[in-house]
């Protein structure tokens, strides 16, 4: 049931603990089957007569996770917080992490999470899940699972938390080994120079006006026709005005897009999901609310229609399309933010560590070219495009 590589994960955790390290980062690109691994986990735990809880910070995570653990017949308790009374008779629980932020001080909660032999926080890297670890019992063993391990600016640090850090496959390599789809990227240049910083990512507002101004809209409508006409899209925007707006633009055009945001009444945004998954030339604009606990195999372009500073959002829309499916192992990545400029192409080897990493002098000029054949974005030191072999002169030194 597991792949060499999350076997090799599980491997290495176990050795961490045998060796009394209790705090664990399990760093795993999205798509590699995260929620598998830590459900492997929770599993054994349970054979074994302990008791666990998995904490997300996402409604739609927390059904995620329930499913995973269908598979390895596990029935958790959900602790919601529609709900009134605190049901402890299980083994297995899952959790909202508000939900047991709002309540940790009640009896009831921190008597069940003191108890608890093993935990799981799901996307680990997010600050949601602070509050909660000074509560947990310093004898369990916590497992913090998460595709982008990485703190800045005044976010506390993951060595704060955590002991170790484990991070058994690159994007590459699940690539090359046929379990992620490749990336062809093609990147359009915007000036973000008139963009002020909000906290650590750039104003979402200021940015939705200068991308209208400019109408940056039009240009996702050309490339979407020259790169990937009529192929199943979701875009991310930096606002719900902008979202629609690019929206509105792309079906001027004739092209099959909708709008989606978390305003909507929950039955009209699962219409609008149901209408996407079963739609094949179907464009879903939406702004953050598809980032995480969001998958949909058949997607096969992502339009980055905003900057980010961040690298974990950056690396999480671009998940959405990795995806690999029997028809599928390619999605093409439109951007039109500055993002792998930035953060460079989205597929190469990354060292992640709990401490915070300093920003790099280099940061705004990424190391990629536009290829002369094909114009697809490729690192600068490479001599032979890998989408569509064009070989490029050295420049003389």
């Amino acid at each position: 049931m597991l792949r060499p590589y999350q076997t090799k994960a599980i491997d290495l955790m176990r050795t961490s603990i045998a060796e009394g390290k209790k705090r664990l980062i399990l760093c795993s690109p999205t798509g590699s089957g995260k929620t598998v691994m830590f459900t492997f986990m929770v599993a054994r735990a349970l054979e074994k007569g302990k008791q666990a809880i998995i904490f997300t910070d996402r409604v739609e995570l927390l059904k995620q996770s329930n499913g995973a653990l269908d598979l390895f017949g596990i029935r958790p308790t959900l602790i919601e917080a529609s709900k009134t009374r605190l049901d402890v008779s299980g083994n297995c629980f899952i959790a909202m992490a508000q939900t047991f932020s709002r309540r940790k001080d009640a009896t009831e909660y921190t008597d069940l999470l003191n108890r608890m032999d093993l935990v799981i926080i799901d996307e680990a890297h997010k600050q949601t899940f602070n509050p909660l670890l000074p509560y947990i019992n310093p004898n369990a063993v916590v497992i913090g699972a998460t595709a982008t391990p990485l703190r800045r600016g005044n976010q506390e640090c993951l060595s704060k938390f955590y002991q170790v850090l484990h991070n058994p496959v690159q994007v590459r390599e699940l690539i090359d080994q046929g379990f992620l789809s490749k990336p062809v990227t093609y990147g359009m240049p915007i000036n973000l120079s008139g963009i002020r910083m909000k906290g650590n990512d750039y104003d979402t507002q200021q940015m939705a006006i200068m991308y209208s101004k400019r109408k940056v809209f039009d240009g996702v409508v050309q490339n979407y026709n020259k790169y990937c006409r009529s192929k199943k899209a979701i875009l991310f925007a930096s606002n719900i005005a902008s979202s629609k707006e690019v929206c509105n633009a792309l079906q001027i055009a004739g092209h099959n897009a909708r709008h989606v945001d978390g305003d909507m009444r929950k039955q009209e945004r699962a219409s609008v999901l149901d209408w996407f998954k079963h739609t094949p030339d179907a464009i879903l604009c939406n702004c953050d609310l598809m980032t995480t606990g969001f998958d949909e195999p058949s997607i096969e372009v992502v339009i980055l229609y905003r900057a980010t500073a961040s690298l974990p959002l950056f690396m999480q829309m671009v998940g959405r399309g990795s995806r690999v499916t029997p028809t599928k192992r390619e999605f093409t990545i439109l951007d039109f933010g500055n993002n792998v400029n930035h953060h460079k192409l989205w597929e190469v080897n990354r060292e992640w560590s709990l401490k915070k990493k300093r920003k790099r002098k280099s940061d705004g000029v990424g190391a990629v070219k536009n290829c002369y054949a094909c114009d697809a974005l490729i690192p600068v030191a490479v001599m032979v495009c890998p989408h569509c072999k064009h070989e490029h002169e050295r420049k003389p030194q």
